[in-house]
């Protein structure tokens, strides 16, 4: 039976069925192999795994991984559709309802076509309004700052050029501002302008009602408006502007804004911007998917490293153990079977499994089967793959070739170098346990100076 750790065999158990036919049909169909050394990887952690073991539980791995990624973005991207779908803020096509009369205005991103013309434009809509509206201010800095600021682009009075800043509120200040434009409607209720018509310079009064209450105060403001000719677009996207304040004004104490439908006898659409979360979240799908490989493969050097440290941890015992069985007496063979058992009653009383006992067990399990001896010591040091281990294992089959009876004398001398081992282990976990408490301690060290620094200032 193959080694697989805990995790390792609940992942299995779970995306197993659809991972192998995924990798029957790329391993027989596409013929996708993967690199020896990943193979031999493979083996090394999974003890008793043949070449087409290791090569099935690599790719279900593989495969498993993608389908959870694939199934979270599925379920991501559904999501985000069915929230997409429902929240759209266009009722019956030409109609967006309000905020409510305590609730600030709005903005919403339309895509409006008109004819054969289509722009992405922002639209403001008003919040709906109670019948009686309470204004608080002070008069003269509400006129001071509107006399400042009402030109806005346009650098003189006596050239108008651009559209208006017809503010409506005063920073800091409670007082509406509402505005009544010239006869000729020259200047619009939101400050743009319409200079198709005009020929020469026309001069221009605008008048700007200060409310609050039941006061009312005007100030006019004079300015020349210079002409330009639009171009028919242009055109089109004013009168657009025209309609939507009309209609803006006209339903402000409706729920919905209806937003106009015809331009000049073209039909206007309107569609909401569609936010392209679905291909983001498919692309990071992607890149995730294109990731599983590269972070699999990490995770089992990582695996590795730690097998081969575990290894060297548990040689002195093993190496220790092997002396006194065969100086009690007990051939290789023996010695070894009596070291499996004990490890199998530690495995019924809660151990953890290691990686050295586990390779004694396949070891045992070969020899049960009718191998070689020899051969067997000797596919046990290939497998373990740290010098120590083969040289032990050749020794044991020196020892079975030649019948050396100098056998113990030259495990004692390796059992001696045992306490070097050892010592030499200790020193490089007590390295990396200093190394992982580094961090933390310079936590601590700001820590400690953050309150000296706070203590002092307090007490200055």
């Amino acid at each position: 039976m193959a080694f697989i750790p805990e995790q390792e065999n609940l992942f299995l158990k779970k995306f197993y069925p659809a991972s192998y036919v995924i990798f029957t049909f790329a391993k027989y169909k596409l013929h996708i192999k993967i690199q020896n050394k990943r193979i031999e990887d493979m083996k090394k952690l999974y003890t008793g795994f043949d070449d087409t073991n290791a090569e099935e539980l690599y790719f279900c791995r593989l495969f498993s991984a993608a389908i959870i990624v694939v199934f979270i973005i599925s379920v991501v991207s559904m999501t985000f559709t069915v929230m997409s779908g429902s929240d759209t803020i266009l009722k019956n096509e030409y109609y967006i309802e309000r905020n409510k009369p305590e609730e600030q205005d709005k903005e919403e991103d339309l895509t409006v076509s008109i004819g054969e013309y289509e722009r992405d434009i922002s639209v403001s809509i008003p919040a709906k309004r109670y019948s009686d509206s309470e204004y608080k201010a002070k008069l003269d800095k509400a006129m001071k700052y509107v006399k400042e600021n009402y030109l806005g682009e346009n650098t003189s009075a006596k050239e108008v050029s651009e559209s208006l800043n017809l503010i409506t509120s005063v920073p800091d200040n409670a007082i509406a501002i509402s505005w009544k434009c010239d006869e000729d409607n020259i200047v619009a209720e939101d400050g743009s302008l319409d200079r198709l018509e005009l020929r020469e310079p026309k001069a221009v009064q605008i008048t700007a009602v200060f409310s609050y209450f039941d006061k009312e105060d005007k100030m006019i403001l004079d300015f020349t408006v210079v002409p330009v000719v639009k171009s028919e677009s242009e055109l089109l996207w004013d009168k657009w502007k025209d309609m939507y304040t009309e209609l803006s004004e006209s339903t402000k104490s409706k729920n919905f804004l209806q937003l106009p439908s015809v331009v000049e006898g073209k039909k206007i659409s309107y569609q909401i911007p569609e936010k392209n979360y679905i291909l983001l979240i498919v692309a990071l799908g992607i890149i995730i998917i294109a990731l599983i490989p590269i972070v699999l493969d990490s995770r089992m050097q990582e695996k590795i490293k730690q097998r081969e440290q575990e290894l060297r941890i548990d040689y002195p015992e093993f190496a220790n153990k092997f002396v006194l069985l065969i100086s009690a007496g007990l051939n290789c063979k023996g010695a070894w079977h009596r070291m499996t058992q004990e490890y199998k009653r530690k495995l019924k009383d809660g151990s953890k499994k290691r990686y050295l006992y586990e390779e004694m067990l396949l070891t045992e399990r070969q020899l049960d089967n009718g191998m070689n001896e020899g051969k067997a010591y000797e596919l046990f040091g290939r497998r373990m793959g740290l010098l120590k281990y083969m040289k032990f294992s050749t020794v044991l089959v020196q020892n079975l070739k030649k019948g050396s009876a100098d056998l113990l004398n030259i495990l004692e001398y390796e059992a001696s170098d045992v306490l070097k081992e050892r010592r030499e282990n200790a020193k490089i976990l007590g390295e990396e346990a200093g190394t992982k408490l580094l961090m933390p301690m310079m936590l601590m060290m700001v820590e400690v100076f953050a309150i000296i620094i706070i203590a002092a200032f307090q007490n200055m």
